[in-house]
């Protein structure tokens, strides 16, 4: 059995023919990821108005990803659980620490808590989900299985069930998105940024299992992804893509950290810097269409002005948008953006959430931490390609998270598989990780 879980593709296993540890393993991972990107709610009609956003959340998922989550703990308890500890990195554990914190200074609590508790769950099965495949080739059969299963689902919608996969005038929300494919999900953005996950899934398998396979992955994605016009996910894929050729090339912590971080205060600047300084303002007026990124502006502006009062444990881990206290609660104030479900923002949810703290917090662990990680050079082209797959992953939510909340969601396309690839990062990093059999 693997140290961790994932083998090199040279490795005697890789010829070997599937037994019962392999179904079981397979089974599970193909599972979490349908319930992950296909979801229990696949081609939503939006044609009807949405449920309050007051609500506390989709018990579905909940319920399904609990089960998931004592069926994996179960499988890890069996699989050398002592592998899992790595993980808990002093970063990882001061941000769940200060997390609960915010629970319990939360203006809603029990919310939060409920919340946390569910967050913690995810993080657990996309954690443990890594350790499922036996070596690198049975990592990338199951990506491309998976993907091609939701891309067929996608395609298929399109052509058969166009009401309940294109966006559509007579949709309750947002009519003008019509013409616009979405596929399964509920929104457009949400098939672009998939469909971006998709193409460097195709990468990877197309580096360490098949060319044939992977360039269908790319092409049928890549197709799919012009159709949403999601224009957040087709113009944050060539700079993820262009960010992890220099951290490659660089393969210096340092340096990579710097270069990420720069770029993403620079995405600070031209989205939620825009709201304050006016010459940011007047120069994207000149430059871009809509310089208010499609109404972000005013959600952004929202979230400041509520932020600067509570800078320090924000309102509560999780606990802002969609609650009673600012759909209704706040006088003379309100607007239309009290209603939204969040700021459009993942970094400006986090402080207004879990305080500027634990923004910081966050961002050490979910972005230095697996740079740092990364720059940890791999003992194989193999291995590598699987490091590469997971840096892209977590670049392109890094970025895309400047324009949707793509952070401690309760269950999100973008957040689950940004959660695993810095858990895989951390365990491809680790001396006592060697990827063989």
């Amino acid at each position: 059995m693997a140290k961790i879980g994932v083998a090199s593709a040279g490795g005697p296993a890789a010829g070997t023919a599937i037994d019962a540890d392999m179904l079981i393993r397979s089974v599970l991972f193909i599972a979490t990821f349908l319930a992950v990107w296909a979801s229990f709610h696949p081609f939503p009609s939006l044609s009807e108005p949405p449920v309050e956003v007051t609500e506390g959340g989709d018990r579905v998922n909940q319920i399904c990803f609990s089960i998931l989550f004592l069926v994996f703990a179960a499988w890890a308890y069996f699989h050398q659980p002592s592998r899992l500890l790595p993980l808990l990195r002093p970063s990882f554990v001061a941000t769940l620490i200060w997390c609960a914190a915010c629970v319990v200074t939360s203006w809603e609590p029990l919310l939060s808590a409920r919340r946390l508790i569910f967050t913690i769950v995810l993080l657990s099965v996309s954690a443990i989900v890594v350790l499922l495949p036996k070596n690198i080739r049975h990592f990338s059969d199951l990506f491309a299985a998976t993907v091609l299963f939701v891309l067929a689902l996608c395609y298929l919608g399109v052509l058969f069930a166009p009401d309940f996969s294109i966006h559509q005038a007579t949709d309750f929300l947002e009519p003008e998105h019509a013409g616009k494919w979405r596929g399964i999900f509920t929104h457009k953005n949400y098939a672009g940024v998939t469909m971006v996950l998709f193409i460097f899934i195709g990468m990877f398998v197309a580096r360490v299992r098949s060319i044939a396979v992977g360039g269908l992955i790319i092409v049928s994605s890549a197709v799919f992804l012009f159709f949403t016009q999601s224009k957040t996910a087709i113009g944050v894929l060539p700079i993820a893509l262009i960010l992890t050729a220099c951290i490659n090339r660089l393969n210096r912590p340092v340096a990579g950290v710097l270069l990420v971080l720069s770029v993403l205060v620079g995405f600070g600047l031209i989205t939620v810097g825009s709201v304050y300084f006016e010459s940011i303002r007047d120069l994207l007026e000149t430059i871009l269409p809509d310089a208010t990124f499609t109404g972000r502006t005013d959600l952004w502006q929202f979230g400041l002005q509520y932020l600067m009062q509570r800078p320090i444990m924000g309102y509560g881990f999780s606990a802002f948008w969609g609650t009673e206290q600012v759909v209704y609660g706040l006088g003379d104030n309100s607007s239309w953006v009290n209603a939204a479900s969040d700021a459009h923002n993942a970094y400006l949810n986090l402080a207004l959430t879990i305080g500027i703290p634990g923004l910081a917090l966050v961002i050490v662990w979910i972005i230095v931490m697996p740079i740092v990680d990364f720059c940890h050079r791999a003992p194989s082209p193999h291995t590598r390609a699987l490091q590469l797959l997971f840096l892209r992953l977590l670049l392109f939510c890094v970025f895309s998270s400047c324009f949707e909340n793509s952070i401690f969601q309760q269950l999100d396309s973008v957040w689950f598989p940004f959660s695993m690839a810095a858990f895989g990062l951390r365990y491809m990093a680790i001396k006592s990780v060697e990827l063989q059999h």
